[in-house]
């Protein structure tokens, strides 16, 4: 039996619990050398991700780098739209509904009580990934 791709929608309900999500997310994947895509929605955010993962943990940094066009790093940040380098692994930080790469095996994303506005839009993608036939998880 196939297994189906998931969307795996980390509850948050303030910012500090986002940026630990973000850094454990990106260090699980560097450490098991998963290639994952981190999906921002402009350079400004690319910049914030960027620093965020040179500055933690504490003790080290996350290699990692900023690009829009193919590379062979295992933690990519991109505003690209396009999965260039074919990850299946991907971290969306955006608000956006995404035009979905079907080659994605698991989609992280925050289900996001910091506002109204940013848990209306969880549930516009809950929805659109339920609709894709993604297996849905929350942690």
């Amino acid at each position: 039996m196939q297994q189906k791709n998931k969307v795996i929608f980390f509850q948050v309900k303030d910012p500090k619990s986002k940026l630990i999500k973000i850094i454990q997310t990106a260090y699980k994947h560097f450490e098991n050398k998963k290639h994952l895509l981190i999906k921002t929605s402009d350079e400004a955010s690319s910049r914030f991700v960027d620093e965020l993962l040179w500055s933690h943990p504490v003790d080290s940094f996350l290699p990692h780098v900023v690009s829009d066009s193919k590379v062979d790093d295992f933690i990519v940040i991109s505003n690209n739209t396009n999965n260039v380098n074919n990850f299946h692994y991907l971290f969306n930080l955006t608000q956006d509904l995404l035009d979905i790469d079907k080659k994605y095996k698991v989609i992280y994303d925050f289900d996001d009580y910091t506002s109204p506005l940013k848990l209306s839009k969880s549930k516009e993608k809950f929805e659109l990934y339920k609709s894709l036939g993604y297996q849905i998880e929350s942690q």
